[in-house]
């Protein structure tokens, strides 16, 4: 797993966290989260200001968010700080639509998604 975010000042994308894990659990991801804030209050960086996380479906990802960043309950939503990307959107869309769809309409489904 990786963070990056846009730093305005060298108008970039970089990289602030990598963590190697088997699995994505929200126990772990939520270590990673706070060791990342023990760091940067250990070397007197400035308390982070995040205008929105992005991340990918996977409920792990957004329950350590929200337990972290959050109101510290997985189940109450950030208002205007959750986004997916285009990728992982289509994807849960694909997923669910799938199952919605009788098996002989399937093939119509995937050509208007293309």
């Amino acid at each position: 797993m990786a963070c990056h975010v846009y730093n305005s000042t060298y108008c970039k994308v970089m990289t602030i966290v990598v963590c190697d894990m088997q699995f994505e659990e929200t126990k772990v991801q939520q270590i990673m989260w706070t060791k990342f804030n023990e760091m940067k209050q250990k070397h007197d960086f400035p308390k982070s200001n995040f205008k929105g996380f992005m991340a990918n479906n996977t409920q792990a990802n957004w329950n350590a968010i929200k337990i972290v960043y959050g109101l510290g309950d997985p189940y109450v939503r950030m208002i205007d700080k959750e986004h997916t990307c285009l990728f992982h959107r289509i994807q849960l869309i694909d997923k669910h639509t799938k199952q919605l769809i009788e098996p002989e309409f399937q093939d119509q489904r995937i050509f208007l998604c293309h």
